[in-house]
Formats: C-alpha cells, sequence, structure tokens
C-alpha cells in the first residue's frame, strides 16, 4: 500500500500543462503567431517551448521556434530547430509509407479483388525488401 507523501510541492519545478489549462497545440500555435506579428519574440517564444513540452513531435513548432530564433540572431540554434522539424517530417513520412504497404493489407486487397492495388502496395514492400524471399514469392504468383 502506497503511504501519502508529506512533502510540499516545490514551487520552482516547472510542472507540465495539464488538460485545465492547456488550450491545446493549435490554440498555442495561433497565439504564438499573434505574438510573433506584434513582435514580441520573447512572448512567441514562450508559447512554442510551451507546447514542446506538451507536444514534442509537432515539426510546425519545431519550424517556428526556428523562426524566431533566426529573428533573434541565433543562426545555429534556428538551424538546429530546422534540423529537428525536417526530421519529424521524414519521420512521419517513412510511417506513413510503412503503415501504407503492409503485407496483411496487400493480402486483404488481393483477396477482394483490388488486384492492382495489392500489387502496388507488394511493389512498395519490395523497396524496402528486395531480398525477402516471400515477397519475391508472392509477387511472382500475383503476376500470373
Amino acid at each position: 500500500m502506497l503511504a501519502a507523501s508529506t512533502a510540499s510541492p516545490n514551487p520552482s519545478v516547472k510542472t507540465a500543462p495539464k488538460p485545465e489549462n492547456w488550450s491545446g497545440v493549435a490554440q498555442g500555435f495561433i497565439a504564438a503567431k499573434k505574438a510573433f506579428q506584434t513582435h514580441s519574440l520573447q512572448e512567441a517564444e514562450n508559447i512554442l517551448l510551451g507546447i514542446l513540452e506538451f507536444a514534442p513531435a509537432e515539426p510546425k513548432v519545431w519550424a517556428w521556434l526556428g523562426h524566431i530564433l533566426q529573428s533573434q540572431g541565433d543562426q545555429e540554434k534556428a538551424e538546429q530547430h530546422f534540423q529537428k522539424a525536417k526530421s519529424l517530417i521524414s519521420r512521419s513520412h517513412q510511417q506513413q509509407s510503412e503503415e501504407a504497404s503492409s503485407l496483411p493489407l496487400a493480402r486483404i486487397l488481393w483477396q477482394q479483388g483490388e488486384r492492382q492495388s495489392a500489387r502496388s502496395m507488394l511493389a512498395g514492400l519490395l523497396v524496402t525488401k528486395p531480398e525477402d524471399e516471400m515477397l519475391l514469392q508472392l509477387s511472382a504468383a500475383w503476376e500470373e
């Protein structure tokens, strides 16, 4: 059984946003854009950093943070943020591609008579695994 803690909270420790005080990525991004447009760069930066605490995989936020840092003359840090945004976008596209090219889905499409879609999906799988014997055999069978 867990005992209740008697320690008081440390006011200097920053806590992550909670549902009751978190407006969400979209609203936070809108607020950051408004701050940026009124040249309140520090406020915009703080808002974006707050978003990243809650949603660190948002490439748009990383890119905007890069623009703000670039505006402030911090080219090196800005470039790091741009690279982070590119990396997240690339990772997202790769995951979408992998999800779109799955063998079970290709088999279901084949069974449903959607032969061309199944062959296309199998071709995508063969691009990533050109030596996979099972995929090669299936490809040969589906070409007949």
